[in-house]
């Protein structure tokens, strides 16, 4: 297999060598992002153009199969700005990252070829939309009926064809990905970013939202070890209302009795529990000092607080 994420193994004395792999890690973090968000948008344009066949065809009382549009009502099925911004916005740009990240002379990775065909039938999908919001009104207007039954035909043919292909290929994808997330475990970039867009894609991802991502990545402890490695990569950074909200979320789901622990993890956890409760203690009472959160950083920086 392609070595995936290559990184920089050169220090040449100057922080040049932090700096690649910071880059590489803010990379690595934009292709997740970028394809949860593309795999968002997509289940919505997938939905509403389903919701809009089936409303077509019980207004006709035909099988959807038998459905033939004017081209205003064909053009309508499909959400085009959805489409563009899936495409131009998102896709392109995963795109050529995967490119970067995944290729080398002789292979790549799964995840790479199937983004390259996610973003060439949205682009095929782009086309035939724009056949049917262009060519066919023209051909409408001056009755040039071979060539309007041929763009209508087409599009009837592959609005369906390419979006169900599309599903497919995210699905294939997004399979791969959870695959990849357990390799994102020491990535501090990766870790915070994910935590903070908790609310935001993360959510509509899965049924689960973060705790899903931390259910791939970390399959002994999940959350607990997700919101665990988050706080403490706030803490190490100085982020301390970060760190101790992810400390308490975790100690959350470790209360909960939700999460069947395997018994050689248990001193793990019991390790887990006892540092939480330290960095949790010592960032509420920098709280409730005038300076304290100041003086805690200085400790930190100091090294008297790891």
């Amino acid at each position: 297999m392609a070595q995936i994420y290559r990184e920089s193994q050169q220090d040449h004395g100057d922080g040049s060598s932090s700096t690649v792999s910071q880059e590489t890690d803010h990379v690595r973090w934009t292709i997740v992002e970028l394809f949860y968000r593309s795999q968002n948008i997509f289940a919505e344009l997938f939905e509403l153009y389903e919701k809009r066949v089936l409303g077509h065809s019980y207004k006709k009382g035909l099988d959807r199969l038998e459905l033939r549009l004017n081209p205003k009502d064909l053009a309508e099925l499909l959400d085009l700005k959805a489409v563009e911004r899936m495409r131009d916005s998102l896709l392109f740009p995963l795109k050529d990252l995967c490119h970067e990240q995944f290729r080398n002379r002789d292979q790549t990775d799964s995840l790479d070829r199937y983004v390259s065909d996610i973003f060439h039938e949205i682009s095929i999908l782009k086309e035939e939309h724009y056949n049917v919001t262009t060519y066919a009104p023209q051909y409408e207007r001056v009755e040039a009926q071979e060539e309007l039954s041929h763009i209508m035909d087409e599009a009837h043919f592959l609005f369906p064809k390419k979006l169900h292909h599309v599903r497919f290929l995210l699905d294939k994808a997004r399979h791969r990905m959870e695959e990849l997330l357990p390799r994102f475990t020491e990535n501090h970039i990766f870790l915070r970013s994910l935590y903070l867009s908790r609310d935001e894609f993360v959510a509509e991802a899965y049924e689960s939202g973060l705790v899903a991502f931390y259910e791939f990545m970390y399959p002994e402890l999940g959350p607990i070890d997700g919101y665990f490695e988050a706080g403490m990569s706030f803490f190490q950074s100085g982020f301390y209302n970060h760190a101790l909200a992810a400390f308490q979320s975790a100690r959350e789901h470790m209360e909960s009795g939700k999460i069947a622990v395997p018994a050689d993890a248990k001193s793990r956890l019991a390790q887990l529990d006892a540092e939480m409760k330290t960095n949790i203690d010592l960032i509420q009472a920098a709280s409730g000092a005038g300076n304290g959160l100041e003086q805690l950083e200085l400790d930190r920086r100091a090294g008297l607080v790891k």
